[in-house]
């Protein structure tokens, strides 16, 4: 199997798997797992670790990240149709196979590095889809792998809209919820909002 798609097949069942632990992960834990994961899914580009090593490296750091992401209220990540078009989260993130599941780590674990880092909740897309690419175009250059959707996000990071339209994305979610739920909502608030984005059809 290739490389890149052993690795989408290892982060799908990851996202697939559900939690088990109730210890909560700290915010130190889930930059760990970040740090991690950024280092391992760049490992497409050399032959400096065995496979298995990076297959596990990437499974343990993408589980961190997606509890945390899920999880915590130091961070709000928006899962709707306008911030991960290249996924269907209808029924929740495990409903994401292939090499779509890998991206989908790519997205949480920039978003929540941003936030992080920023001590800011903010559920604009820019900075987990900036994480989200620079996978893609690893998958894309050694496997020639080709997701329309995130094809669009790509066009636009190449000619520089990508942060205009994240702002876009952000707003059109933020309305989303106001259909659903009503009031002056500014921001995505609660861990319960961010579950429905990922419902959202």
């Amino acid at each position: 199997m290739p490389r890149f798609l052993k690795r989408a097949c290892v982060a799908a069942v990851v996202l697939a798997t559900p939690a088990l632990a109730t210890e909560a992960i700290s915010k130190a834990d889930a930059l760990a797992a970040i740090r991690v994961f950024e280092a391992n899914s760049s490992a497409n580009l050399t032959a400096a670790k065995p496979d298995a090593q990076i297959d596990d490296a990437l499974a343990s750091s993408s589980a961190t990240i997606t509890r945390f992401a899920l999880e915590s209220d130091d961070v709000v990540v928006d899962l709707g149709p306008n911030a991960v078009p290249w996924c269907d989260l209808r029924k929740g993130v495990a409903g994401v196979t292939g090499s779509r599941g890998l991206l989908l780590a790519a997205y949480l674990s920039g978003s929540v590095k941003a936030q992080l880092l920023s001590g800011k909740q903010d559920p604009n897309p820019y900075s987990g889809w900036v994480s989200m690419l620079r996978v893609y175009r690893i998958a894309k250059m050694r496997e020639g792998v080709a997701i329309p959707e995130v094809e669009g996000l790509l066009a636009k990071q190449m000619d520089g809209t990508l942060e205009a339209y994240a702002l876009d994305a952000a707003h059109r979610s933020i309305e989303a919820l106001r259909r659903t739920y009503g009031g002056d909502t500014a921001v995505v608030q609660t861990k319960e909002e961010q579950k429905t984005l990922a419902a959202q059809p």
